[in-house]
């Protein structure tokens, strides 16, 4: 029972974050920074994916998953169809 609320709660919450990464303007917004923004929605992308690979698969699936953390917030300028099939793939 719980794991079907968990996995309810997750594909809830990465359908939604699918829907704003598509409702970009352009794939530049995705990636923008300044004073009030810290991380773009990009680098937010990879370190929610990267989390969930890392928690979900490598730790509680054995997936063999290795996270790269740096990379997540370090990567930039990843075309919108990669970010949103990372997001599909979890």
């Amino acid at each position: 029972m719980i794991t079907t609320s968990i996995k309810s709660l997750f594909t809830r919450d990465l359908n939604q974050l699918k829907k704003e990464i598509e409702s970009s303007q352009n794939e530049d917004s995705i990636w923008k920074v300044d004073k009030s923004i810290l991380n773009s929605a990009g680098n937010l992308t990879l370190h929610l994916v990267g989390n969930i690979n890392h928690f979900i698969g490598a730790i509680l699936g054995n997936s063999g998953y290795v996270r790269n953390r740096e990379l997540e917030f370090s990567l930039k300028n990843i075309p919108r169809a990669e970010l949103i099939e990372k997001i599909e793939n979890n």
